[in-house]
């Protein structure tokens, strides 16, 4: 509706410059540029953009591929880095301001790595759940380079009461849970935090960070959803408790069981999963052998192995792992599958990753659509 509407003022002879200020003028600019790189957009306002079915045919995402998923940001932030600051504050022995060239200075470190959103393949979930627009497509594996978030910490001095380390973005705004605008904003526990592999990022792909992906600094948190991913970076400060904003208190949360009690916590590790990207869901096939194929990752830790059915769950047979280990990446994998008879098949793919842990066959509705990792089964006709 609001789409039409510019249409129309703009047939009625309004001048642009009035338009160009309208939230909807914005995201059908941004709509545009993201479906000119080939990326689907799901959501206008704040952009959701998701990544095509394509997008898996190669090990590293390329940046024009790559999901972009904001929360509030409209119009997204425009951040010059000659005139980009990174204030650390907070339990430190000495408050630090970085520049852009200051934070490069600093020895940096290369991890090739999975980001997923935390609402990734939310369509798949039934009966549907709130924001269900969320397809298996915002997800993507790159290459990030930064400079350890611990390095810059121990240029400030953490002090022993230290905690947690609150990563804040330059993008503000009111979401429907909070009471006034606010800064997006996300903890990491101090030793998250501290961890070698946890990046302020300002490259990806090779090439500066884009500003639809964070530019000119973004935190990047490997094995962790995306939501800790903080885009356009400005703060980082050090606090003695558990940080209270309400994208920690109010979001992005979920229920676990465990000894037959309820625990609500937040969301962090990405969970185990696997997709079946070839055949397509509903392809019509012939009588043969066809290869079925797949991505398939973990928080953390690498894939084990990756199980195939062809039989909704019957039979199972063990694919071949495609990529070499990667930590934190995704890897691809391969099952040949003979097929000798016409008629409906039902094609599974179940991962299981160093830790043991497993797909299920069912997704918990207490996760509230956050860690969608059940089995995805997808149909296909034989002739």
């Amino acid at each position: 509706m609001g789409a039409d509407l510019i249409r129309r003022a703009i047939v009625a002879g309004m001048p642009l410059a009035l338009l160009s200020g309208h939230p909807v003028f914005r995201a059908l600019a941004w709509a545009q540029a993201a479906n000119t790189g080939r990326l689907l957009v799901q959501r206008a306002v704040p952009l959701a953009a998701e990544m095509p079915l394509s997008g898996f045919d190669t090990w590293i995402t390329p940046n024009d591929l790559f999901h972009i998923l904001t929360t509030m940001a409209d119009p997204l932030p425009t951040i010059d880095p000659a005139a980009w600051r990174l204030s650390v504050d907070g339990l430190v022995e000495q408050p630090v301001t970085l520049t852009y060239d200051q934070l490069k200075a600093l020895p940096g470190r290369k991890v090739v790595a999975v980001l997923e959103c935390a609402g990734n393949s939310r369509n798949s979930v039934s009966p549907p759940l709130e924001r269900s627009h969320l397809g298996n497509g915002y997800v993507g594996n790159a290459e990030w380079l930064g400079v350890p978030l611990h390095r810059v910490l121990e240029r400030a001095g953490v002090k022993s009461s230290a905690r947690e380390v609150v990563l804040e973005g330059m993008d503000r705004g009111k979401p429907a849970f909070a009471q006034e605008e606010v800064p997006f904003a996300k903890s990491l526990p101090i030793e998250k935090a501290l961890h070698p592999d946890t990046l302020l990022v300002y490259q990806m792909n090779g090439v500066p960070l884009p500003r639809e992906h964070g530019g000119p600094v973004r935190a990047v948190v490997p094995g962790w959803y995306g939501t800790y991913h903080v885009k356009w970076l400005g703060r980082v400060g050090v606090i003695d408790r558990s940080f209270d904003g309400v994208f920690m208190t109010r979001a992005w949360r979920m229920r676990r069981r465990v000894d037959g009690l309820v625990r609500d916590e937040a969301v962090t590790q990405v969970a185990v999963k696997s997709l079946i990207v070839r055949p397509a869901a509903d392809a019509k096939l012939t009588v043969g052998t066809h290869t079925v194929a797949g991505a398939a990752w973990s928080g953390g830790k690498d894939i084990v192995s990756v199980q195939v059915s062809a039989d909704g769950g019957r039979t199972w047979g063990f694919a071949q792992l495609v990529e070499s280990p990667a930590m934190y990446a995704w890897r691809f994998w391969e099952f040949p599958w003979r097929v000798t008879q016409p008629g409906s098949y039902t094609l599974m793919a179940r991962a299981t990753d160093t830790s043991g842990a497993v797909q299920p066959f069912a997704y918990d509705l207490d996760s509230g659509g956050f860690a969608v990792n059940q089995v995805q089964p997808i149909k296909v006709e034989v002739t």
